[in-house]
């Protein structure tokens, strides 16, 4: 609260001898960048929440009696929940290649990734975006996601709170975003280490990471834009 105030405070000291100037609206965009500075985990599970909500809607999700969904739930029957960190999968049917993790636990598949690969690549790939919810890596590029939309926020001295509403438009771009997440290379190196548990805990080698990366360095777009180096990281299994 106290550096709230400190914000405010300087904010309006620097504001005073200028006519004209938004004066509260710009007080009220600092307090939002404040809040996304500070953002705790429980906001960051409801954005996590309502993030998969919208996706869900603007998506052609695979119901119960679907074949990709019968066979998903299989390859997870395991992993319904990691380290005591409840998992929900969902199928996605689009001809897209491409998976992704929310900071919540929920992990989407797309039918396009499923046609892909076999059970054990497929599991791989799962393994390594629940590596990016365990490791954090989820939750710090939703972070990262409201400090931006924040500060857009404070340019344009719009006075809403980011904590305490945002509008579906501004939802919508961070659900985005966290689909199109662009991990660094450390990040992607932890999760594959993740993938590769997984695989050993399932009784699988890591002949099927390397396979499912060579598969993935062979395209473009969707998982291959968010997930780079795929053909390189590869090699490094390989060389295990």
């Amino acid at each position: 609260m106290i550096k709230k105030l400190v914000i405010s405070s300087l904010l309006i000291g620097s504001l005073s001898a200028c006519e004209g100037m938004n004066t509260a609206g710009m007080v009220d965009a600092a307090s939002s960048l404040f809040q996304a500075a500070t953002i705790n985990d429980a906001d960051i599970q409801a954005l996590g929440v309502q993030s998969q909500q919208q996706l869900d809607q603007q998506n052609t999700v695979a119901d119960a009696n679907n074949s990709y969904t019968k066979r998903l739930d299989n390859i997870t029957r395991n992993l319904r929940s990691y380290n005591g960190k409840a998992l929900d999968y969902k199928v996605y049917l689009n001809p897209e290649v491409n998976a992704f993790a929310l900071p919540n636990g929920s992990i989407r598949v797309y039918s396009g990734l499923m046609d892909k690969m076999t059970d054990p690549e497929l599991l791989f790939v799962i393994g390594h975006e629940i590596g990016h919810v365990m490791n954090g890596h989820s939750k710090s590029q939703a972070r990262t996601n409201l400090l931006t939309l924040a500060a857009r926020k404070a340019g344009a001295a719009s006075g809403n709170s980011i904590v305490a509403s945002l509008s579906g438009n501004e939802i919508g771009t961070l659900a985005h975003n966290l689909v199109n997440a662009q991990y660094s290379q450390s990040h992607e190196l932890e999760s594959d280490s993740y993938g590769l548990k997984i695989l050993q805990e399932n009784n699988y080698d890591k002949s099927h990471a390397v396979s499912a990366l060579r598969k993935l360095g062979s395209g473009g777009g969707g998982f291959f834009s968010s997930h780079p180096d795929s053909a390189r990281r590869a090699d490094r299994i390989e060389k295990m």
